[in-house]
């Protein structure tokens, strides 16, 4: 069986959830627009560690996904 995820706008921020086990959301980090006219997305872990930025959103998943559960 895979995983499940969700994605959410607050604001200018995207948060990811883990939503495999639906009684247990686990957030996996944030993405934010480098500046408003970049194309990158800088990315943090839900505990505040620093990735390497990206271009896309499913990149970002994968990166986030990678830190949690390496």
């Amino acid at each position: 069986m895979g995983r499940s995820y969700r994605a959410s706008a607050q604001g200018e921020t995207v948060v990811f959830h883990d939503v495999t086990d639906i009684t247990r959301p686990i957030v996996l980090g944030t993405a934010r627009r480098a500046d408003s006219d970049s194309e990158m997305w800088d990315i943090a872990t839900a505990r505040g560690h620093r990735l390497p930025s990206g271009t896309e959103l499913l990149p970002v998943l994968v990166a986030l996904r990678h830190a949690y559960w390496p």
